[in-house]
């Protein structure tokens, strides 16, 4: 006998409720097919899922068989779902999650594009740090991430884009904007510097004491932005915002280290098909050329 898919659903189900009985009822199944099935399970492993007969507390194995199940069946389930909507073709739902600078300055001109083309297509669009758009691909909330893949994750299927340099952001008034040169680090001493977050991935020695000695950080680039224009710090910002940030508020200025810069790719999912509509996307956007 080989495992089934239902095989591990009724596991699945048993080992959530606790009961048996309540499993089967969500089931639609009789307890005695249920019970049934989870002999077959236990018989095809070689070891009991469960401490005891009220199918209540898991064993070793049963735990490691419940993370193992679940992840294979979110991955059936998003694989039906894809098959169904590739099988309509003419419609589908393109999920695609993007890094703030890339959200509001490049990506609207390709969506507009995109959407005159192949209006049949359902655009979901969200905005997110780089860390949470890797995590949204690989647990398939989003078909497409766009933004920085961290060098500790390393199994995940990426395309380079353009590469993006980082910026000082300071408000317009700061007496930084009176050097008439790119920033040394040694500039912004005694500058309060507010962390958002980006640049984990930078390892100059002297950015790392800056932001170590931050006592203050915000994740959303718009409050950090406000922040900012109202004289209460600086921050290190992709150049790609000042697109549509800078202005009489708030000025971008570069730095003298030519190594910070970041790599901009778009994202998928290893081992995953892309529904119809996605697919298109993905194409459209590697198509494009960004500068």
């Amino acid at each position: 006998m080989s495992i089934k898919i239902s095989n591990l659903q009724f596991f699945v189900a048993v080992a959530t409720s606790q009961s048996l009985t309540q499993a089967a009822q969500r089931l639609h199944r009789t307890p005695a097919a249920v019970s049934l099935s989870l002999k077959q399970l236990e018989e095809e492993l070689g070891g009991a899922l469960f401490e005891g007969e009220r199918k209540n507390q898991l064993s070793p194995l049963g735990r490691f068989v419940l993370l193992e199940a679940q992840r294979e069946l979110a991955h059936f389930d998003r694989t039906i779902s894809t098959i169904k909507t590739y099988a309509k073709a003419e419609t589908g739902l393109v999920r695609v999650a993007a890094v703030p600078s890339f959200a509001i300055t490049l990506l609207p001109p390709l969506l507009k594009q995109f959407h005159e083309q192949h209006p049949q297509f359902h655009l979901d669009i969200r905005d997110m740090d780089s860390e949470r758009v890797v995590q949204a691909v690989l647990s398939g909330d989003v078909d497409i991430g766009i933004g920085t893949v961290p060098a500790s994750i390393p199994n995940i299927d990426q395309d380079f884009l353009f590469s993006d340099a980082f910026c000082v952001v300071c408000a317009s008034d700061n007496p930084l904007n009176r050097l008439a040169r790119p920033l040394r680090w040694s500039d912004l001493d005694g500058q309060n510097f507010i962390n958002s977050g980006l640049g984990a991935e930078i390892n100059a020695a002297e950015f790392r004491h800056i932001r170590d000695h931050s006592t203050l950080s915000v994740r959303n680039t718009t409050s950090l932005l406000a922040l900012v224009a109202q004289g209460m710090g600086v921050t290190l910002l992709p150049e790609l915002l000042s697109r549509s940030a800078a202005g009489d508020q708030l000025n971008f200025l570069r730095l003298e280290d030519q190594r910070i810069v970041r790599s901009v790719s778009v994202i998928t999912a290893p081992r995953e098909t892309l529904n119809h509509a996605s697919y298109t996307f993905l194409k459209a956007l590697k198509g494009s050329r960004f500068a």
